[in-house]
Order: C-alpha cells, then structure tokens, then sequence
C-alpha cells in the first residue's frame, strides 16, 4: 500500500495546529476560572471553614487546591508532543526527498527541496507550539501559586476568627 505522503503532510501540520488550540483553549479556560470563578470560590471555602473542624479545614484545602491544577497537564502533554510531532514531520520529509531523489535523481532539485522544506516547517512549528504552551504553564503556574497563598490566607483567617469567637 503506497501512502500519498501530501495527505499525511497536511495531517501533520494539522495535528500540531490541534496541539495549538487545544492548549490556547486551556489556557484561556484556566485565566477565566482564576480570574472570575475563583473569588466566588474563596467566599464558598470561608462559608465551609467556618462550620468545620481544623481537619476539615486542611482537607478542604486540598479539594480546593486540586481544581486550581487542573488542565496543567494538558499543556504538559503539548509540550511534550508538538516537538515529537514536528520530528515525526521532519523524518517523514527527508523520507520524501530521499524518495523522489531515487525516483527522479538529484536532477530535480524542485522534488526534493519540497521534502526538506516541509521537514523544516514541520520541525518549527512543533518547537514554536511546544514554547508558546510552555509559556502558558508557567503563566498558569505562577497564578496558581498566588491563589494557592490566598486559600491557605482564607482559611487562617477563618479559623483565627473562629477562635476569637
């Protein structure tokens, strides 16, 4: 079975173009949650601190650290993949130039560059993907880590008020 190797081409910048937006997507998600969700969470954690037991109070905590750290590994998954992708691209098109070069000889330059170009596009773009998702995680990251500080500051509050009380 002979496959058109324009179809798996095309296939491979539109994985990494996936790759793009599904990271693109988490990342808009996360800011939106952190930025307008999350305050509507820290006054429900102060509601629940203040009718439980210290113990609680710790266990809450982690339930409410746990959904800030959701969607971290999505971009973790595209930084990892995009590279890989855009080698698999670059494999693919130096097999194409190697191909057409023994199909036609080196004679036909056009054939064959069109292989090493796609190669190199391929291998851009996943590398380019992979850092534009490595800077959403650490955006996201350091964002988490700053609303990780304002739940431990809800619930110390809560619980110095509840002894004062």
């Amino acid at each position: 079975m002979i496959v058109n190797l324009e179809t798996v081409h095309k296939g491979i910048f539109i994985l990494l173009f996936f790759f793009l937006f599904i990271a693109t997507v988490v990342f808009i998600e996360r800011l939106l949650y952190l930025f307008f969700t999350f305050p509507a969470e820290k006054r429900l954690l102060r509601k629940e601190v203040e009718g439980s037991s210290p113990t609680s109070a710790e266990a809450l905590y982690y339930t409410y650290s746990e959904k800030l750290e959701r969607g971290k590994g999505v971009l973790m998954f595209v930084i990892t993949a995009s590279p890989l992708t855009g080698l698999l691209g670059t494999v693919l098109g130096i097999m194409d130039s190697f191909s057409k070069m023994a199909q036609k000889g080196v004679s036909d330059i056009g054939e064959v560059s069109k292989g090493i170009a796609f190669a190199l596009e391929a291998t851009a773009l996943g590398i380019a993907i992979a850092l534009i998702a490595l800077a959403y995680y650490y955006a996201v990251g350091g964002l988490i880590k700053k609303k990780r500080g304002e739940l431990r500051k809800v619930i110390l509050n809560t619980l110095n008020e509840k002894e004062e009380a």
